[in-house]
């Protein structure tokens, strides 16, 4: 695990729920989803092609879960399939926040700031093995 990528999630899980207490919801979904993506790179490490990890790539290689269970199997459901929505969700959020402008639902955020906070716990409960 790399820790000083999770601490970097959890800031950017703290700024994204004080964003969205601000009625801020785009900034708090383009935070939510570095929180996520900066977790997910923690669990995952480095990637081998020793360049960044590409953003659906990353969420594919967590869902799959063997940073988690090493002898999951690699064919079938992944191990976290339970979070690949909420993370791809999320993922859409940022590009139309970010990128299109289009305002972003409190009703459709507040959920995935939920699974951000899942998959801080899940990688710190995994760290401390």
């Amino acid at each position: 695990m790399i820790k000083y990528r999770l601490e970097f999630a959890k800031q950017y899980l703290d700024d994204a729920v004080e964003l969205f207490q601000k009625k801020r919801f785009n900034s708090s979904a383009s935070r939510a989803y570095y929180a996520s993506y900066q977790a997910m790179w923690a669990a995952l490490g480095e990637p081998e092609d020793g360049k960044i990890w590409r953003h659906l790539a990353i969420i594919r290689h967590f869902v799959r879960g063997y940073w988690f269970t090493p002898d999951h199997p690699m064919e079938g459901p992944g191990l976290l399939e339970d979070k690949r929505l909420a993370l791809r969700r999320l993922y859409a959020c940022r590009i139309k926040s970010d990128y299109d402008a289009v305002d972003i639902s409190e009703h459709v955020l507040e959920p995935l700031l939920t699974v951000v906070n899942q998959v801080i716990s899940l990688i710190e409960i995994k760290g401390g093995d």
